[in-house]
Formats: C-alpha cells, sequence, structure tokens
C-alpha cells in the first residue's frame, strides 16, 4: 500500500559487550563525520557500507547458534519450501506464439511467459520547484529574462529594456531570440505581454505578495510575431512584423475590448479569439489528482510529491482524491501508486523512474511557448478536449507519460529492473534554446550550437543522480535507461553516460564517425573552447564511442499519433490500388549537399532525369510537388522510401503504419527494431552507392514476393505504434469504429446496385486489416518492455 507504515521485526538481544563495542564504533564514526566538512558523497557510501559489514558481523555474534543435529533437516525443508514457493513460468501457448511471430531471439517469449513478481509498497520522494524559483526550499529567485540577442559562452545576464531600435538595419525578426520583448515580460518563463501600461497589459503582483503570488492581471500574450515593426519615429525595424497601431493604437491588441487584429496565443493553459479563456494545461498523468499543474509542473498537495504526485510521505494518512473533471480524470492512472490485492503479482521489467530536480525536467516543459512543442497531448478549446500533438520528438514526453501509467513502473527502487532518467534534451533544444538566455537556456553553450549545451544538461544530471542516489554506482550505470531522440542524438550522448541502455531513433554503427547534418547548431563534431566553460574543449565529454551498440541499445519508432496514419488499411482504413511504385515526399535540399549524406538529392535528380515518375511511377520530390493527404498516398504505395535527412527518417515508421514495404537507403544505419524483428521478412536494402539503381531493383522483385512481405509486415506492424498509450488507444478505437462503419455502409451501396464497380476498387496487393485489433497489446512500448526483461541478466 502507498505510504503504508511497515513494522519492524525486534533486534535478538545481544550480550552486553557486543553493544558496548558496537556502540563506541557507532560513536566513533558519526564523530568522525561530524570533523570532516564537505566529505564527498562516494567516501560518506564507503563509511556506511563499513558500518553495515560491522553491524551485520555483531549480528552474528549475537545470534545464537543452531542446534548442529538439526542443520540438515532444516536445510531440506527449506529446499522442499523454497521450490514450493518459487514462482512459476507461464505456460507456452500457441497465442503466445503468434503474438511473437516476426521476432529475433527468445525475448518476446520469455517476457510472456516468466514468472510474475510480487508488489512493494511507496516510497517518499524528493521537492522540486516551479519556473522562476530555486533551492530546496523553492524561496531563491531563479529569473529568465525576455532576450533580445544570444550568449557567446558566459553568465548569465540581468534585465534588458526593450529597444526596438535593435532591429534597425537587420535583415529578419530572426536576428533575434524568440522571447526579445517590447511589451511585459514574465520574468519565471520569459513570456512577453502587453506593457503594463495599455489596457489589457500584464500587471505584475504587488512587491509586498508572497513568493509565488500570480499577476494582478495576465494581459494579452505578445509572442515572437506579434511586436512591432517600426520604433517610435517611423523607423523599419527588423524587431517585429505588426504594425505598432495593430498593436498599441485604439483599435490595438493591447487596447481594445474587440481589437482588429488578433495575436496567436503563447504559454500553456489560455486560448479563445483574444487569449483570455482558461485552459487545462498538460503535466504528467494531470498530477495523479493529487496536484495542480502549472505547465508540466505539479505543485503537489501536501504528502503528495514527483513528477506526477504519484509518492505519498509515510506521515500521511491514505485519501480518496477530490473529484476531478471528466477531462483531467481520464489521463489519470497510476497503478504503482494504488493499493494492491492480496496476492497480486506484475510482470517485470520494474522500473524506477528518478525525481530529478525540475532543472534538468520539467522546467523546459514550463520554459516552451506553449503550443504542440516538448507534449505528447494538449487540451484545446472549447470544452478542454484532448488534442495529440504532431511534435516531432514527442517520444521523450511520451513514452515517460506512459511509463508513469505502466504496470511496469515502481516507485520502490529497491525492487527496481532498472532506473529510467527523464531528461528532455530535444525540448532544450527547440524550443526552449532558441528562445531567452538563462543559464539553463544555454548551459555553457556557444550560441547557435545546441546540441553542446544538451550534453551539459545531461552531464549535470548525472553528476546529481549520482550525488543523491547509490543506484548508478551499484552497477556502473547498466541497469539505467535514457531517451536521445534528437536527430542524431544517440551520438552526443556524453561518455559516462555510455554505459546506460540509450534509446533512440538513430541506429548510425560506425565507430569512426562525424556529424551528417547539415544544420549547423547541430554539429556535434565541431569542438568548442572557452577559457572557463571549456578550456580543454567540449568533445573530450563525448570519448569515442559508436552512436549505437546494438548490443545494449535499441532503435526505437517514432511517437505518431493514430491521426498520423489515420488511413491505413491496416486499421480499417479504406480500400485502395496500390498505384505507386515507390513513394517519398520530403525535403531534398538540393542547395546542401550534406544533407541526407546528398542520398536524397542524387535520388531526386536521377528520378527527373530519368522521368521515373511518367515511366515507372516513382515519385520522390518536395512536399510541394507531390499533392494530397499524406497517409493516402503511403496507402497507396508498394514500396517506400527510407533515406536519412539531418540524421534519423520517420519514413522507416511511415512506411510499417501504412503497410508499404520499406526501401532502407542507408549505410551502416539500423532503423527502428532491426536488432528485436526479423525486418529482412518485409524490407529492402539498397546501398547508398547503387541509389540511382533503384528502378531496376524495384521492378525486378516479383509480385508474388511483394505479396509475401506485406503479409509479414502486417504480422509485425503493430510493434511500430504506441497504440497502448491511453491518448492514442482512444483514438486508435475511434478509426476502427469509423472504418468499420463506413465498410457496412460501403457493403450495402455494393449489394444495392454497385457490386462491379466495387470489384474494380478492391486493391491490388493489400494487408487485410486484423479484425478486432487490440490497441493495448503487442505496440512498441510493450515490445520495448519485452526486450528490457530479456536484457535483465546483462545489466547484473
Amino acid at each position: 500500500m502507498a505510504g503504508r507504515r511497515i513494522e519492524r521485526p525486534s533486534r535478538p538481544r545481544t550480550k552486553g559487550l557486543v553493544l558496548a563495542v558496537f556502540a563506541l564504533l557507532a560513536l566513533g564514526s558519526v564523530l568522525f563525520v561530524r570533523q570532516t566538512k564537505g566529505l564527498a558523497w562516494p567516501v560518506i557510501n564507503t563509511w556506511q557500507a563499513s558500518l553495515a559489514n560491522v553491524s551485520s558481523v555483531l549480528a552474528s555474534v549475537a545470534q545464537p547458534a543452531a542446534d548442529a543435529d538439526a542443520q540438515p533437516a532444516a536445510a531440506a525443508a527449506g529446499a522442499v519450501a523454497a521450490a514450493a514457493s518459487k514462482p512459476q513460468k507461464q505456460p507456452l501457448t500457441d497465442a503466445i506464439k503468434r503474438r511473437c511471430e516476426g521476432t529475433l531471439g527468445t525475448w518476446c517469449i520469455d517476457f510472456h511467459t516468466q514468472a510474475e513478481v510480487g508488489t512493494c509498497s511507496a516510497l517518499t520522494g524528493l521537492c522540486t520547484c516551479p519556473a522562476g524559483w530555486q533551492g530546496f526550499n523553492c524561496l531563491m529567485l531563479m529569473p529568465r529574462h525576455c532576450a533580445s540577442r544570444y550568449s557567446y559562452f558566459g553568465y548569465e545576464r540581468g534585465r534588458e529594456e526593450p529597444n526596438v531600435t535593435k532591429g534597425v538595419g537587420l535583415p529578419s525578426i530572426w536576428a533575434f531570440p524568440e522571447s526579445h520583448c517590447a511589451g511585459t515580460c514574465d520574468e519565471t518563463t520569459a513570456l512577453c505581454f502587453c506593457p503594463s501600461n495599455t489596457t489589457y497589459g500584464r500587471r505584475p503582483a504587488p512587491e509586498d505578495a508572497p513568493p509565488g503570488a500570480p499577476p494582478v492581471q495576465r494581459g494579452r500574450p505578445m509572442g515572437q510575431f506579434c511586436q512591432p515593426n517600426r520604433t517610435p519615429d517611423g523607423q523599419e525595424t527588423a524587431w517585429g512584423t505588426i504594425d505598432p497601431q495593430d498593436l498599441y493604437g485604439p483599435e490595438g491588441w493591447c487596447m481594445a475590448a474587440e481589437p482588429k487584429h488578433q495575436c496567436p496565443c503563447t504559454g500553456d493553459g489560455w486560448g479563445g479569439k483574444n487569449c483570455e479563456e482558461p485552459a487545462e494545461m498538460f503535466c504528467f498523468n494531470q498530477c495523479n489528482g493529487r496536484g495542480t499543474c502549472i505547465g508540466g509542473y505539479c505543485r503537489c498537495h501536501k504528502g503528495w510529491h514527483g513528477i506526477d504526485c504519484a509518492h505519498q510521505s509515510a506521515a500521511v494518512e491514505p485519501e480518496l482524491p477530490a473529484e476531478l473533471p471528466a477531462w483531467v480524470a481520464e489521463h489519470v492512472h497510476t497503478p504503482a501508486a494504488a493499493d494492491f490485492p492480496a496476492n497480486a503479482t506484475r510482470k517485470r521489467p520494474l522500473i524506477y523512474v528518478y525525481e530529478l530536480p525540475s532543472d534538468y525536467g520539467t522546467l523546459y516543459l514550463q520554459y516552451r511557448n506553449g503550443g504542440e512543442a516538448c507534449v505528447p497531448r494538449l487540451y484545446g478549446l472549447p470544452g478542454n478536449g484532448t488534442h495529440l500533438s504532431g511534435w516531432t520528438y514527442s517520444v521523450e514526453a511520451g513514452f515517460l507519460e506512459a511509463l508513469l501509467q505502466s504496470e511496469h513502473r515502481t516507485l520502490d527502487p529497491e525492487e527496481a529492473d532498472y532506473f529510467f532518467i527523464p531528461l528532455f534534451p530535444a525540448c532544450f533544444i527547440h524550443p526552449v534554446r532558441d528562445s531567452a538566455d538563462s543559464l539553463r537556456d544555454f548551459y555553457y553553450s556557444v550560441a547557435y550550437n545546441r546540441v553542446q549545451g544538451a550534453t551539459n544538461l545531461m552531464l549535470e544530471a548525472w553528476h546529481w543522480l549520482r550525488s543523491h542516489h547509490p543506484y548508478w554506482d551499484r552497477r556502473g550505470g547498466r541497469d539505467h535507461i535514457l531517451i536521445s531522440a534528437h536527430d542524431e542524438g544517440s551520438c552526443w550522448v556524453p561518455a559516462a553516460l555510455r554505459p546506460a541502455i540509450v534509446l533512440s531513433h538513430w541506429g548510425r554503427k560506425d565507430a569512426n564517425h562525424t556529424s551528417g547534418t547539415a544544420y549547423g547548431a547541430d554539429n556535434y563534431s565541431a569542438d568548442l573552447h572557452h577559457p572557463q566553460f571549456e578550456p580543454e574543449g567540449w568533445l573530450r565529454k563525448l570519448g569515442k564511442h559508436p552512436c549505437y551498440d546494438p548490443q545494449k541499445d535499441l532503435v526505437i519508432p517514432l511517437m505518431k499519433t493514430p491521426n498520423h496514419y489515420h488511413l491505413s488499411p491496416l486499421i480499417g482504413g479504406p480500400s485502395r490500388n496500390r498505384t505507386w511504385l515507390a513513394f517519398h515526399r520530403g525535403r531534398v535540399q538540393k542547395e546542401l549537399p550534406d544533407y541526407s549524406r546528398g542520398v536524397r538529392q542524387r535520388l531526386a535528380e536521377a528520378a527527373e532525369k530519368g522521368g521515373w515518375l511518367e515511366k515507372h511511377r516513382i515519385a520522390v520530390g518536395e512536399h510541394d510537388k507531390i499533392e494530397g493527404d499524406y497517409s493516402a498516398l503511403l496507402s497507396s504505395s508498394e514500396f517506400c522510401l527510407v533515406m536519412m535527412g539531418d540524421g534519423w527518417s520517420a519514413r522507416m515508421d511511415d512506411a510499417t503504419l501504412h503497410g508499404c514495404i520499406p526501401v532502407i537507403i542507408m549505410d551502416e544505419i539500423d532503423v527502428s527494431f532491426e536488432s528485436i524483428v526479423d525486418l529482412s521478412a518485409f524490407t529492402v536494402r539498397i546501398a547508398q552507392a547503387d541509389a540511382e539503381k533503384l528502378p531496376d531493383i524495384l521492378l525486378a522483385i516479383p509480385h508474388e514476393k511483394r505479396q509475401e512481405m506485406r503479409a509479414a509486415l502486417a504480422r509485425v506492424w503493430q510493434r511500430f505504434t504506441y497504440s497502448s498509450y491511453r491518448p492514442y488507444a482512444k483514438r486508435f478505437r475511434e478509426l476502427q469504429q469509423q472504418h468499420a462503419e463506413a465498410a457496412t455502409a460501403a457493403q450495402a451501396g455494393a449489394a444495392a446496385g454497385a457490386a462491379a464497380e466495387q470489384q474494380q476498387q478492391q486493391p491490388l496487393s493489400l494487408p487485410a486489416t486484423v479484425p478486432d485489433l487490440d490497441p493495448a497489446a503487442d505496440d512498441a512500448f510493450s515490445t520495448i518492455m519485452a526486450w528490457l526483461h530479456s536484457r535483465i541478466p546483462h545489466t547484473r
């Protein structure tokens, strides 16, 4: 039970001499610690371990010896009892065999037949601070000033007064950080609002108000694209894009009840025409119904704490949570904090999620400018309906929320098989790194190099958890898990964190690697020096490691919402002919030869010169060249091309989610689940050097072989979804029902006289829809859990 008080067994009586010796040893140890100021944590841990050894020796001396004649019988009885009580593995059934079709090795069968384990009570945790505050008691100010220039290393600067003349003569608004502000700055999050002297301006809390008091008036937001484009004397300035009269004039945004110009709403929790209607904010697990959500940070009720208020203090009596609004209640699910019934069991692995200071985690959710960035879901108006975020790196926060709501989560670190480090480096890189200029915006990194700051963020978090918990050092980090989901995120994980299991989208395996991005700010091969912050350069922190080690790491699918594959035949989408032989819609970047290692550019040029579209129905081009619903186009293609971009490519997952055969044109790079799923059964690999031979290679694959490949894909495709994630599962079921109803209507139409036309529309080759497909079974999350179960012995 969460927070249950546990009675300790009484200690055996010991002889007075033994107690005296132990007391003297303990007293000497205490005096030693009191006289040693600034003692390092590893030294304290060593002292504690030594003291524990002394205790165990004394306990063995004090324990009376058992009768020698009784020992063999007792041992035999104990062996029988142990055998009888040992958890038994589950039988291997035909259903399990079917679920594990298409996988490599025994990890899947081992997971489903494992002997399940018992349950433990919750532990207490640590306190964290909301944006704007820091310190052990959250009473130290931590301002985040709106900024009109970037730092080139250095310490955080103070407040800057607005000066729109800085933009005179500059080429565009992108010369400034996103938080540059010609109004009143909220210095906890660096969000900009209308000036305090305007009708709808921000009115801060009085100076004598208690810390954290809300503003007298929130005010209307003035985001990046709601800034003036002229100075007071009429000069044009790149500071903004809006005529000052549309902001400050009588009918302006900051002055009129019904302004003639509406600015975009920024920051989480507000919407409506004039950004004045409150909306629910995103928090993990919506604070378990035990706290107040503040833009990603949970201010937990008394007696509860943690990233989602799931940890209960032992001194607090259990109580039922208050009745929650329906839109909150549907996202609250915390099996790990529940009262387990007697004899309940759980499947391993059991994973403990570290409670890190918000500086390394939820602070970045508070620093985002609202919208879809950094979160897997958000609320919309009217009615606080759930909106599924299409953010590119949604797996950072989405996987974490799925884990927090999973039965694999444990609140007891002592029973954990793994320890998850909840970091958000992709959210740090953007939108946070590009918006303001506090220390936590750049983490000692030079302006325009974002991955250096992300590496420093990860290193600081690693130092913190080592100094506050013993678990990393216990097994050298082998039983720790982190996600690094950015473009080449697996390549710049610092060497200190390399022993951990790295989940990423980028499976680059070559030992001697350099950055392949065409975006200079993310180039992890560019060394940077600073006399104070980086006197030896920052590349030394990365070490010499492959980006991805298939023995201990895993390339995981992107977290695509069901809306992304809403027309896929695999969830019952409408039947259609696969009229495209091969398909790729995405950036080509002809002007950037380093992008995609030049493969996309070469293929686009060969397709254009060779007339591939007309001759072979092979479509390769930018978004504006190939129009139509993306899901419909993928569902209408036999082969889908998978080529890198600035790093990983989403096209592998796009293909599998639509029953399209992936054609992988990337050397020495593993794609999603390549180390654990038999991709050879349904993918085609082409060497980068042979990219121009694409038509000949694909046309040589017989029709029957293509059907076999699509059938093999259909058996494992759900492993590339995150359909068990509760918000996704709901939408998944809605789409299934909609397609089923549409199919029923179509059949009725065919029976009424359109049979011939219906027959003509049947697909040439299409994996069959799985009837009654359960979104909670065998998706990417459960696949990762099963694989982690197989890795437990390798972490010991």
